[in-house]
């Protein structure tokens, strides 16, 4: 099986999103993966089916009742079904295709959304990182709309297994599929 099927290619970029108030954890895991994803917790329904008719974006939902409507309209809707972060982001690759290839150098500001800039002279960051952060590390991610700087921390190992975990879950899924 090719990476392009197990969701472990390059992330599609055209693949904007709009996840509802329920899906606050998603969002930030999607915008880490790269993905272009609004969220507010303070959304409504009539404003999550207005920005995706104006804008294309699919929506993730929780709420039945908002994805029936957006799937009325006309609107691209997935309902997510399932609660760990793991089996949500493989019901995403399943659900829309996208690619789980956590890479620091692509993510969006896990916060804001905003593509996040590479910065390799650490000194721009001194004062905004904590102390050991700052020695251990060379590259440092800004977001230039909120300010926040990422770095490359134990986290991302974390986020990468988990991601990996989402990876065997879609593999199972297709093996199932093959089967069955």
């Amino acid at each position: 099986m090719s990476s392009e099927d197990n969701g472990t290619s390059r992330n599609d970029k055209k693949t904007a999103m709009i996840a509802d108030a329920m899906l606050g954890e998603v969002a930030r895991w999607l915008r880490i993966l790269g993905y272009d994803v609004l969220y507010s917790r303070n959304y409504s329904d009539y404003q999550i089916l207005s920005i995706a008719r104006k804008t294309g974006r699919v929506i993730l939902t929780r709420d039945w009742g908002l994805h029936v409507r957006a799937r009325k309209q006309g609107l691209r809707s997935v309902y997510v079904s399932t609660d760990k972060i793991a089996e949500r982001l493989a019901e995403l690759v399943l659900k829309l295709g996208i690619h789980l290839d956590p890479d620091p150098s692509r993510s969006r500001c896990p916060e804001c959304n905003a593509e996040l800039v590479v910065v390799r002279d650490k000194k721009l960051v001194k004062d905004r990182v904590p102390p050991g952060a700052y020695e251990r590390y060379s590259t440092f991610y800004l977001c230039p709309r909120c300010g926040r700087v990422y770095w490359e921390g134990g986290h991302w190992r974390n986020i990468r297994k988990i991601a990996e975990e989402a990876r065997r879950l879609v593999e199972a899924v297709k093996h199932a599929g093959k089967t069955s």
